[in-house]
């Protein structure tokens, strides 16, 4: 084995102990340098919201200057995130794209957010739907019985879906390995139909293929580091603007952005948000989605969804409660 960055052969003797990729001089240095960044964003997170918006409009403009404004694109989910970014960016370009994907999981509400954003926001909007090589739409019922389920997290489902799908016995074995080793709790639900596909298929994909048939070449993404672990990570890797470095552009010009930002640029400039806020919901994301739901605090999503959409949550049952049930996870109704 090589270290990750000097490509010296790793020995018991020079490897660095706390990141078996290194030998002990590299993985030194990149310890250093990830606590170096780590501390950066949490400097650019304590700044107060002017420095952000100005900070913010400079990234977008970075972003326009490289690739051209007839070239990017707000990728936009209707969630308060997005809907600030969208604000920003059109006080700078105002007829800007944005591109919505609708997963066909989406809450009524903000499917009623976008049409007004097109319609009365006078928002340059195109609405895309999921659809697979054969031009069949996926629905969030397809993609969970071909793939399986969305939850606890991506990083959780997407080891579970390795294991399940390991081709030889050594990768499987190091699939248990890993699950054993970073999400032991986890490990009893490997068995169970779970998967981390779900956002690529219906969300994802469907916004890089129109993305590339209309030639365009970066997204910009109302995205938040402190959302998840994976963002910060990835934030501290590549920084806030990620030209040609991976096989799309991205720049994610909110990343040290707090929740606390979001809610006080909306109060200040009246920005119009989807009226499931008013529900009770922090969060626009597709309504049956897993991904964190066991970490939720009193009522979980599904409980209150039970409440707030009631005939959603009886598709929701029909087609999904027995498979919750099995993950642990509490629902209104019992079954």
């Amino acid at each position: 084995m090589l270290c990750k960055n000097c490509n010296e052969p790793l020995t018991d003797k020079n490897t660095y102990t706390s990141d078996h990729r290194y030998c002990i001089s590299c993985g030194k240095e990149h310890t250093n340098y990830i606590s170096y960044r780590k501390n950066t964003l949490k400097s650019l997170q304590e700044m107060n919201l002017d420095s952000k918006i100005i900070q913010t409009k400079y990234l977008i403009k970075e972003t326009v200057r490289e690739f051209g404004l007839e070239k990017v694109y707000i990728s936009y989910s209707g969630g308060k995130d997005s809907t600030v970014l969208s604000h920003i960016a059109k006080s700078l370009y105002p007829n800007i794209l944005h591109i919505f994907a609708n997963t066909t999981n989406e809450f009524p509400e903000t499917l009623q957010h976008i049409k007004w954003e097109k319609e009365e926001n006078k928002t340059n909007l195109l609405t895309v739907i999921p659809k697979d090589s054969k031009g069949n739409v996926w629905t969030f019922k397809k993609v969970v019985e071909y793939y399986g389920y969305p939850i606890f997290s991506k990083r959780i489902s997407n080891a579970i879906r390795t294991y399940q799908h390991a081709l030889t016995e050594q990768t499987r074995q190091n699939s248990i390995d890993y699950i054993e080793r970073n999400f032991k709790k986890y490990s009893k639900y490997k068995e169970l139909p779970i998967s981390d596909k779900c956002c690529d298929r219906l969300k994802k994909e469907p916004i890089r293929r129109k993305a590339k048939e209309l030639g365009l070449e970066c997204a910009i993404l109302g995205i938040l580091t402190s959302e998840s672990y994976q963002r910060e990570k990835d934030w501290i890797e590549n920084g806030c603007n990620v030209f040609h470095k991976r096989k799309d552009n991205q720049s994610r010009p909110m990343s040290f952005w707090t929740e606390a930002d979001i809610q006080e640029y909306i109060t200040r400039f009246h920005v119009r948000i989807s009226k499931l806020y008013e529900m009770g919901y922090s969060r626009n994301g597709c309504m049956y989605c897993g991904f964190g739901v066991h970490l939720e605090k009193g009522l979980n999503r599904y409980q209150k969804l039970a409440k707030t959409h009631p005939v959603q949550y009886q598709y929701f049952i029909k087609n999904f409660g027995n498979l919750i049930v099995e993950f642990d996870i509490q629902i209104a109704n019992a079954l």
